[in-house]
């Protein structure tokens, strides 16, 4: 008995799983939406960092028309580092070290897909990102309460920005999920926290790997 049970389970599922695999070929690019998740790496600068590397995950959603569309990413970077900012006490001008831990993100961005085929779908965008350290930790003493809280906002003002953002990739299409690999970069402000007036790269760049499924028509057809 167990046994029939678990071979229905295994047919149940068999044809389940065709089915997704034949709506999924029947689908096509254009006009569509994709939800995906990614992981990747980030290079990255920071006041004692230069063209480090980080390990990154996250989840997209891209819509699609015939030659262009829309994509909105989630993403977080995992590091630990340090960062500063100058601070100009009344006897003196000194950089205070701050403790710099993960990186998140949100890109919306508009794509253009110029060549199509079958298979292989390339695609560019380029769009807004939204940086913001996860957490900071000031790491010298501060004894004075009003010098205390200038540090604090000071920090406040570094740990989060917004700069454009370059994405270009190539989606494969296979079943009953697209695979994908895209590269991206993005200067980062000097006032921003990831970023070091002494590396000769002024962008901070990613590569990400990942898996989109197509949920259906992004366009209400009349029946």
């Amino acid at each position: 008995m167990r046994l029939l049970r678990a071979l229905a389970m295994a047919a149940v599922f068999a044809v389940l799983l065709s089915r997704s695999a034949a709506a999924q070929d029947a689908r096509q690019f254009k006009d569509a939406w994709f939800w995906g998740v990614k992981g990747g790496a980030l290079s990255f600068s920071s006041a004692t960092t230069t063209n480090g590397g980080a390990p990154l995950v996250g989840g997209e959603w891209l819509i699609t028309r015939t030659s262009g569309g829309l994509y909105i990413s989630y993403d977080q970077a995992f590091f630990t580092t340090q960062g500063g900012f100058v601070d100009h006490d009344p006897d003196s001008t000194f950089t205070r070290p701050v403790r710099l831990k993960d990186l998140r993100r949100f890109t919306i961005a508009g794509m253009v897909f110029p060549i199509q085929s079958r298979v292989l779908h390339p695609y560019a965008g380029l769009g807004l990102l939204f940086s913001q350290i996860g957490g900071t930790q000031l790491l010298s003493p501060v004894s004075n309460p009003v010098r205390y809280q200038i540090a604090l906002d000071s920090i406040q003002a570094r740990k989060a920005g917004f700069s454009p953002i370059l994405l270009a990739g190539v989606q494969a299409r296979l079943h009953p999920f697209s695979l994908f690999v895209q590269g991206s970069a993005s200067p980062m402000q000097r006032a921003f926290f990831l970023s070091n007036d002494a590396s000769p790269r002024s962008f901070n760049l990613s590569l990400e790997f990942g898996v989109r499924y197509n949920m259906g028509s992004a366009i209400d057809r009349a029946r």
